[in-house]
């Protein structure tokens, strides 16, 4: 059964709004500038300083002393700076979408495992306080989490965009 409410839409039309709301042609490309800014921000603070870098990353205890570390803190930086540039430009969009979500969610992941290391040795949640790497210096967890959520959110909502305006397109013609 579908019902027509005072300005005659449907529930089902009602549902769909928001995410009509989001995937606004504006929306996205505001959405796809926030993105871009933060991530080539944060990798122009450390593609100069991959040792630095490299301690940040070491201190989550995720990796060990291997060359792993050393790797990652080359890459990572202009990783997301391609990725950022991406965001702008339109060039391989939907990659660069996908790679920061997967990104955001190992941010998330690794945040996490360093802030429970942290509780278990008696500070409390909220009081945990440290440097997570990311270029915008030493914050408390619980809003680096909440950042990175957000981001994550936010790479997914461009990732499963149905249309995109100012994107480059490698699609062939057909002839």
């Amino acid at each position: 059964m579908n019902t027509a409410n005072r300005n005659g839409a449907s529930s089902a039309e009602r549902n769909r709004r928001p995410a009509r709301l989001i995937h606004h042609p504006a929306a996205l490309v505001a959405l796809r500038l926030f993105l871009a800014a933060i991530f080539i921000y944060a990798a122009v603070q450390k593609i100069g300083k991959p040792l630095l870098l490299a301690d940040e990353i070491r201190a989550y205890g995720v990796f060990g002393l291997g060359p792993l570390v050393y790797v990652t803190a080359i890459v990572l930086p202009w990783l997301e700076l391609l990725c950022g540039l991406s965001l702008v430009t339109g060039v391989l969009l939907r990659g660069s979408a996908l790679a920061l979500a997967v990104l955001n969610a190992v941010f998330i992941a690794a945040i996490s495992y360093r802030t429970a290391g942290i509780v278990r040795a008696g500070t409390p949640f909220l009081d945990v306080y440290f440097d997570c790497g990311c270029g915008f210096g030493p914050t408390y967890a619980w809003k680096k989490l909440a950042e990175d959520a957000v981001y994550l959110a936010a790479s997914l909502v461009v990732l499963t965009a149905p249309v995109h305006r100012f994107v480059v397109s490698f699609r062939r013609r057909s002839s």
